[in-house]
């Protein structure tokens, strides 16, 4: 009985991080690939899970940025070294904004 409650024991423990993921992503991923092709992220971005091979800014896969990172980002833009991400909240809405950004972290966290 007691290996019972403790592999139950374990088994919510093994859980209870993908609940905290789903608690703090917001947004799409499926929906998300979609922003990320649409808007030719890839032509910058290195991402695996898109097929995008950019090389211009981050690649994705090595940098393995959080969700709240990348809407950060997307949202307003950013300058390093000389290259310039702009913005796109005047482009894209607060929730393709969210998809895409769960569907860059869950292909970099999973």
């Amino acid at each position: 009985m007691n290996a019972v409650r403790i592999s139950g024991l374990i088994a919510a423990a093994l859980l209870a991080p993908a609940a905290a993921f789903a608690a703090d992503v917001q947004g799409n991923p499926a929906a998300g690939k979609g922003v990320f092709a649409a808007n030719n992220c890839g032509s910058c971005h290195a991402l695996k899970a898109a097929r995008a091979t950019g090389a211009i800014a981050s690649n994705l896969d090595k940098r393995k940025p959080s969700y709240a990172a990348v809407v950060s980002v997307v949202t307003n833009g950013k300058t390093k070294n000389g290259l310039a991400m702009p913005a796109y909240k005047g482009t894209l809405t607060p929730k393709q904004i969210q998809n895409l950004a769960a569907f860059v972290y869950a292909s970099t966290h999973a």
